[in-house]
C-alpha cells in the first residue's frame, strides 16, 4: 500500500492525506490547519480550526510551523503554532510541520513543549538539519525535491525507515515514483519500504488505526 502523508492534490494512488485548506470540498482523508502564513488570521479562523480538526476524516493538524521568508512576525507565528499544539495534544492528532529558516526556533518549541503527539517535519530539502531533526524524535517526510538533490540523498541513506514518510506535497508527480526511487537509493525491496512506512503510517496516524469510518488497512 502507497501512502502519501501530505498533498495539495488529489492522485487517486494508494492513501493520501489531502490538505484540506487547499481543498475545502474534499471528503477524503484530510490535515488542516492555519498554515504560519496565514497566523495574522488566527482569531478569524479559529472556528473552522476547531470545526475541521474536529471532523472524522481529519487524521492531523497541518501543515503548521514557522517561516521566517514569509507571514506575520515569527513571535506571531509561534503563538499560533503553539495554540494548535495545545489541540494536537488535545485530541490525539499528529502535526505535520511546516519550517523554513525556523530549525532553531522549532526544536526549541519541541524541547519547551514536550508533546506527546508525533511531529512531522515535511517536505524536508535541507540536508544539513536532517540528523538534528531524527534526533530530535520528529519524523521526516521526503518529497519531489529529493529527486535532483545529491546531499539531501545522502542525508536519507542515514534515515532509519522507521522515522520515514514520503509525500507529493504540491509536486504534479506520482507517489509510486517516489517510492521506487527511494527503494533503490536504499537498496531495499519495494514491498519491505511499503511495509516499513505503512507501519509508520499506523503508529503516527492512530485515528486512521482505530477504524475511521470501520476502514482498516
Amino acid at each position: 500500500m502507497f501512502i502519501n502523508i501530505h498533498t495539495h492534490q488529489f492522485h487517486n494512488q494508494g492513501i493520501e492525506i489531502i490538505n484540506k485548506d487547499d481543498n475545502p470540498f474534499t471528503d477524503g482523508l484530510f490535515s488542516y490547519g492555519i498554515h504560519p502564513w496565514n497566523a495574522a488570521k488566527w482569531l478569524e479562523l479559529e472556528k473552522d480550526f476547531f470545526a475541521e480538526t474536529n471532523h472524522e476524516n481529519c487524521l492531523a493538524i497541518g501543515e503548521i510551523g514557522l517561516d521566517k521568508l514569509k507571514g506575520p512576525s515569527i513571535q506571531e507565528q509561534i503563538d499560533v503554532f503553539k495554540a494548535q499544539i495545545a489541540i494536537s495534544e488535545q485530541h490525539q492528532l499528529p502535526v505535520i510541520i511546516h519550517c523554513v529558516k525556523a530549525w532553531n526556533e522549532l526544536k526549541q518549541l519541541k524541547q519547551e513543549l514536550k508533546p506527546l503527539q508525533p511531529w512531522i517535519n515535511h517536505g524536508v530539502e535541507k540536508a544539513s538539519i536532517v540528523e538534528d531533526i531524527l534526533q530530535s524524535g520528529m519524523f521526516v517526510s521526503f518529497g519531489k525535491g529529493l529527486v535532483q538533490n545529491v546531499k539531501l540523498q545522502e542525508a536519507l541513506l542515514k534515515v532509519p525507515l522507521n522515522q520515514l514518510f514520503l509525500e507529493t506535497d504540491t509536486a504534479d508527480c506520482s507517489i509510486l515514483t517516489l517510492y521506487a526511487f527511494v527503494s533503490k537509493l536504499k537498496n531495499i525491496p519495494l514491498h519491505e519500504l511499503e511495509n516499513s512506512i505503512e507501519q509508520n503510517f499506523k503508529r503516527v496516524f492512530t485515528k486512521w488505526k482505530n477504524g475511521l469510518n470501520g476502514q482498516h488497512f
